[in-house]
């Protein structure tokens, strides 16, 4: 669930009303570009680890109510990338319509 927290934290950067100065101060903490890449690492990550336990849960090592909690899991955070990246590329057209 990395990928919640770090949804979650930026969103809260957004909602917080930064200090208005004449001046434009460069942004604090990762860019974007970054979290977006840290999102997609955790996604592949719990996409390894589901496989991982469908093959234990296969072999008896594993039980199938763990096996399941994985594989959602991934599914979840898979969802979660995919609407993340719908949104973006929504706001992208519609800022590529925008007239100047």
């Amino acid at each position: 669930m990395k990928i919640l927290n770090g949804l979650d934290q930026y969103a809260r950067q957004l909602g917080s009303p930064e200090k208005k100065s004449s001046e434009s101060t460069p942004a604090s903490g990762p860019a974007f570009s970054d979290r977006l890449k840290n999102a997609f690492d955790d996604v592949n990550s719990l996409q390894h680890t589901a496989d991982e336990s469908t093959e234990k849960v296969v072999m008896g090592e594993m039980g199938i109510h763990e096996g399941m909690l994985a594989l959602m899991e991934a599914d979840v955070s898979l969802r979660l990338l995919v609407q993340t990246k719908n949104k973006a590329m929504d706001a992208y057209r519609e800022i590529m319509r925008m007239q100047m």
